[in-house]
């Protein structure tokens, strides 16, 4: 059976009962949509990113550093449901729909590297914090390995174009909402007062 991922207006509403193969949205850049959850942690007073390395036989972005965990939206499916989907899939992690933060939604279109395809999209993002030590289940055929990245260092590699080169072409304005979303929820957590 195959999947088909549900489709979109300009606006970021879904068409009803409109889906189209997972190839044919990269080959007809036809405008379709994906859930990003991107998780933190604090330890010993420094905020870690998960960062996934997309495994090596990945169609798109082989190789590459990305979200935690994230995944296209199959068709009738919600962005939320989605992302709760996406993590248990990818990395194992059974995540509560109340822990789930959505803290914004990106427009893009990006060029797959290599072929001719166009991932037209939109990006519903996420953020969730996790505390305490936790196991993480990768797929094999979409996750090659995680590691927890020190936030300031993630900010630097985007802000370098030699070490951005490494991660997902999402764009500068894509990470900057979630670094700007991430550091506020830590300030808030950690009972700042934010203005």
């Amino acid at each position: 059976m195959t999947e088909l991922r549900q489709l979109y207006d300009e606006q970021g509403r879904q068409l009803p009962g409109q889906g189209a193969g997972k190839y044919e949205v990269l080959e007809e850049a036809l405008l379709h949509a994906a859930s990003h959850v991107w998780i933190w942690r604090v330890r010993n007073d420094t905020v870690e990113i998960l960062i996934q390395k997309r495994a090596a036989q990945k169609a798109t972005f082989a190789n590459l550093y990305d979200v935690s965990a994230a995944g296209h939206i199959d068709l009738g499916e919600t962005p939320l449901d989605a992302a709760l989907r996406e993590a248990q899939e990818e990395i194992g992690l059974v995540v509560n729909k109340e822990d789930l933060h959505l803290i914004g939604l990106d427009r893009s279109t990006i060029p797959v590297p290599g072929t001719a395809w166009i991932e037209n999209e939109f990006c519903w993002l996420y953020t969730l914090r996790l505390d305490g030590e936790q196991t993480f289940t990768l797929a094999e055929d979409e996750v090659g390995s995680l590691f927890w990245k020190n936030l300031a260092e993630m900010k630097k590699d985007i802000q370098s174009p030699e070490h951005c080169s490494q991660y997902t072409p999402h764009g500068v304005t894509y990470f900057n909402i979630i670094f700007d979303a991430v550091e506020r929820q830590h300030l808030i957590a950690r009972g700042d007062n934010i203005v």
